[in-house]
């Protein structure tokens, strides 16, 4: 007797709570889901945050940009001086003032003229890895620069009456995606690891930017910031 009454309670305590659920009460009704306001409200705070932190966003973007691009032709100047002393040839390094691009080939006709270590060996184009060409990344562009050293005995040809730089873009396999270009003074860089004086900067759409300078002596190649160039 006593075990069916323990078992009656003990079935009576089980099954409360899923009658309770099954049946519930105006105040224990769950709420699903949000209303419109409650939504709106959580978007505007979501936006107002995206707009708070888009700006850092974008300006790490753009540093990152124009230190990769910087580099990019930092890698490209060390590049040149090096392709001098193996081809045995004096280089020009030319970039186009205001835009994009960038070219460096030999410029020693004898060189140019037969098969060798810049050629390929049917003599028609530069073999690889002896030129450097490329293109900035988009919001970046080439300025050039007004140097502190002493001007050239003579003024350096400009690119479409070099006949050097000629025979140099003649051999180039990319030549035409260059056609277009308007070129810069050149950049020398000769066999004996030296080059000529220049300095020249990579801007970006803010107006930060870096100054290269390339040292004639040494052929080395210095990377400053203009903000810090300027304090």
């Amino acid at each position: 007797m006593h075990d069916r009454a323990r078992s009656g309670q003990i079935r009576s305590a089980a099954s409360w709570p899923a009658a309770r659920r099954c049946a519930p009460g105006r105040r224990g009704r769950l709420r699903v889901g949000f209303t419109l306001l409650e939504l709106l409200l959580v978007i505007g705070i979501l936006m107002i945050c995206a707009g708070a932190v888009a700006p850092s966003v974008m300006g790490v973007l753009a540093n990152y940009h124009l230190k990769d691009g910087t580099q990019q032709v930092q890698a490209a100047l060390a590049g040149t001086r090096v392709h001098a002393i193996d081809a045995t040839s004096t280089y020009q390094f030319r970039f186009e003032p205001g835009g994009r691009r960038y070219v460096a080939v030999p410029i020693d006709i004898e060189v140019l003229s037969s098969p060798g270590t810049a050629l390929s060996s049917d003599g028609a184009s530069l073999a690889p890895g002896m030129f450097v060409a490329g293109t900035l990344p988009e919001t970046l562009s080439f300025q050039v620069s007004t140097s502190s050293a002493p001007p050239p005995d003579s003024p350096p040809l400009p690119a479409s009456g070099d006949p050097g730089w000629q025979a140099g873009m003649a051999k180039l396999p990319t030549a035409q995606e260059y056609a277009s270009a308007t070129w810069s003074d050149p950049i020398y860089f000769h066999v004996d690891g030296t080059a000529s004086d220049a300095t020249f900067a990579i801007v970006d759409t803010r107006g930060s930017g870096y100054r290269i300078t390339v040292r004639e002596v040494t052929g080395e190649i210095f990377v400053k910031t203009l903000e810090t160039e300027a304090r």
